[in-house]
């Protein structure tokens, strides 16, 4: 029989790591919505669920003054100003990494420049990323960059 051996960094990054333990420190105070599934995975999506964690697909869903979660990928800032807007009590699990990115989109919106995301134009994390700038164009790989390059050789 070959031998298994688990290497010592498996498991979640940090930033799934810092959501979920985030989300158990505030599920301990009572029942709280997540805007959209916290982390990509099921099993754990599901176990929030069974301490009280009630997945939400819009702010509106929101009850007035609720509790809710900012999953590890973010959001744009529309939907964090029409949480704010409902009174929400929001606790920010957005990976500190992702958090950067959103800083360097932003500025680099502020001044003028042309945001060009790399990902899955679906993707909540590709989403919020664009939510945090103005301008953006989302490219699947680096051949469709490629490819649009040469067709917008003015934002070269």
């Amino acid at each position: 029989m070959k031998e298994i051996t688990v290497a010592k960094s498996a498991g979640f990054c940090f930033g799934v790591d810092r959501a979920v333990k985030m989300a158990e420190d505030i599920l301990s105070e009572g029942p709280c919505c997540s805007l959209g599934d916290l982390i990509h995975n099921r099993d754990v999506v599901e176990y929030l669920a069974g301490k009280g964690m009630k997945v939400i697909s819009s702010p509106e869903e929101l009850p007035e003054g609720g509790r809710v979660i900012i999953r590890s990928h973010g959001v744009s800032r529309e939907m964090i100003s029409r949480l704010e807007a409902r009174g929400a009590k929001i606790v920010d699990a957005t990976c500190p990494k992702v958090k950067h990115i959103h800083k360097i989109v932003s500025r680099a919106s502020d001044e003028g420049r042309l945001v060009v995301v790399i990902g899955a134009a679906d993707h909540p994390e590709v989403k919020a990323i664009c939510g945090w700038c103005g301008e953006s164009v989302v490219l699947s790989d680096w051949k469709a960059l490629e490819e649009w390059h040469k067709s917008h050789p003015e934002n070269a």
